[in-house]
């Protein structure tokens, strides 16, 4: 036997066989590698369309027009005109009028307890404790309780029969009415807020502000003259 014949038989393995072992392996590991990145790039339409939208607001209605304001305040002023003219004409006995005290109270609680919740959320706002957002949807769940609570005030207060010659009850009055009338204030700025993209400025902010504290000082001033009557 020739020493190139023990040479050709000892020789290590060609490295031609080293590709082959390569591509085996990159195309057991590409799929999977593909595998774990298919689910960012192909998540399904519906995926996509639930993300809400930077200007979010949880769900919001829109801002009304100025007809649909002033109608409101139109209802409201007719309202509160309507429970003065009727206030002298009702008489209750004196078990209806505890009924009719215990509505007055129980409204008093609802709706001003629904504001006070709302300013409380605010204030949390003002320190940096809570997101706008969440004040947004606070005063849109509370909407529906500050005018029942309203509505209720002005119905009971009416049956109650309030002596209209009373200068305190005249200041008790025009409180509750500007309640009614700043709260429809309240929530058209809150309507101009939902559409503002990212963090409102204070040109937006400042009407709100102001409405809240006229709201406070209207509600304690209708709340404070109710209880200096009954007690007088």
């Amino acid at each position: 036997m020739r020493t190139s014949d023990l040479h050709a038989d000892v020789r290590p393995p060609s490295r031609a066989s080293r590709p082959a072992h390569r591509a085996v392996t990159s195309d057991a590991v590409r799929p999977a590698r593909r595998a774990t990145h298919r689910p960012r790039s192909g998540a399904p339409p519906d995926a996509l369309a639930s993300v809400p939208a930077a200007g979010w607001r949880a769900g919001h209605r829109r801002a009304a027009g100025r007809a649909a304001v002033v109608a409101s305040i139109l209802t409201v002023g007719v309202g509160w005109l309507l429970a003065i003219l009727v206030a002298p004409h009702v008489t209750l006995s004196p078990g209806a009028r505890m009924v009719a005290l215990f509505c007055h109270l129980t409204c008093l609680v609802v709706g001003f307890g629904a504001v006070l919740t709302v300013d409380w959320f605010s204030l949390r706002w003002l320190l940096r404790r809570e997101p706008l957002g969440t004040v947004l949807t606070a005063a849109r769940g509370a909407h529906l309780l500050i005018w029942l609570g309203l509505v209720g005030l002005l119905a009971s207060g009416a049956a109650l029969g309030p002596d209209t010659s009373s200068g305190l009850v005249w200041v008790k009055l025009l409180a509750v009415l500007v309640v009614g009338v700043n709260g429809l204030f309240l929530g058209r700025v809150r309507d101009r807020l939902v559409a503002v993209q990212g963090r409102p400025p204070w040109s937006a902010l400042l009407p709100g502000v102001a409405a809240a504290t006229i709201s406070q000082f209207a509600w304690w001033t209708a709340t404070l003259v109710g209880f200096w009557n009954a007690n007088s």
